[in-house]
Formats: C-alpha cells, sequence, structure tokens
C-alpha cells in the first residue's frame, strides 16, 4: 500500500472512530470532552506525515540562505563605504579647491581618505600640485583635519608626471 493510500486511510479510520465516539457518549460535558479528544486525534492523523519528513535537508538550505544573506550585506556595507569614502574625498577636494581659489592659488588637489577609529571615512592625507601656500595649508590643517605633516605638495612637472603615469602614458 502506497503510503498516501496509507495515510489517507489513517485519516478516514480516525474520522470515522471519532464519529462514533460522539454518537455513543452521553450529551454534557463528557461529550464536550469525547469531541475535544476526537478532534485531536483527527489533527493528529492529519499532520503524521508532517512529523516523519526529513528536516535535515531544509536545515542545511536555510544556513545556506542566512550566509548567503551576510555575504550579500557585507558586500552592501563595503559598497557603501566605498561610495561614501568617494563622496567625502569629492566634497574635501571641493573644500580645498574653494579655499586656494579665495586665497587667490591655482591649485588642484587628490585626497586620501580612510577609515577612523569609529569606522567612518575621514580624510587622511592631501596631494596638491601647485605652489606651497602656508596660509592654505592652515586653512587645510583647520578646517579639514589633515596636519601639514600628511600634505604633499608636487611642483607641476611632478603632478604632470603623475597624472600621465597614471592614465598609463610614459
Amino acid at each position: 500500500m502506497g503510503p498516501v493510500r496509507q495515510w489517507l486511510l489513517g485519516v478516514v479510520l480516525t474520522a470515522f472512530a471519532a464519529a462514533l465516539a460522539r454518537q455513543l457518549a452521553p450529551g454534557g460535558r463528557e461529550g464536550a470532552a469525547v469531541r475535544l479528544v476526537g478532534g485531536l486525534l483527527l489533527t493528529l492523523a492529519l499532520l503524521r506525515p508532517l512529523a516523519g519528513a526529513d528536516w535535515s535537508g531544509l536545515a542545511v538550505e536555510t544556513g545556506g540562505f542566512r550566509l548567503q544573506a551576510e555575504e550579500q550585506a557585507r558586500t552592501y556595507r563595503e559598497m557603501q563605504l566605498q561610495e561614501f569614502s568617494a563622496v567625502i574625498a569629492e566634497k574635501t577636494e571641493a573644500y580645498i579647491w574653494d579655499k586656494a581659489y579665495q586665497l587667490g592659488l591655482d591649485v588642484t588637489a587628490e585626497v586620501a581618505v580612510a577609515a577612523g577609529e569609529s569606522g567612518i571615512p575621514l580624510p587622511e592625507s592631501v596631494t596638491l600640485a601647485g605652489p606651497y601656500s602656508p596660509a592654505l595649508a592652515a586653512a587645510i590643517e583647520e578646517g579639514v583635519g589633515i596636519p601639514v605633516e600628511r600634505q604633499y605638495w608636487l611642483e607641476e612637472s611632478e603632478w604632470t608626471r603623475k597624472e600621465s603615469q597614471r592614465n598609463g602614458s610614459p
């Protein structure tokens, strides 16, 4: 006899036995108890295939989904941190360029960003191309928080060579 047929036979026999017991039981509290027990037995007969199911495969799949979700969340956090770092570098470069413009200097800046103690990206150093200006260096230190020791000033020829190397030119 197939498993489905055996299960269906068990459900039908349980329902028949519960109906017979209900007919034979006296009314009142005893009849209510018989109906309750018959209903519980019928529910157990219906759910019996779930008790015999192999749940170990499902547990493995659930673990795989959890690991996949954690990996995806880590990837999203890394992407968010990279985008946030790029925005901070861009805004810092714009600030430096604006200060240089106010001082009458023609300077280009490239800001390097690194995660601080709290994990939030902060401007770490700046490479500037143009004439050195103590006023601009002080404004960068005061306004951005990059100390003079991490401000790298390049002559225009050095900056041009560095840009050529970055773009793949010799």
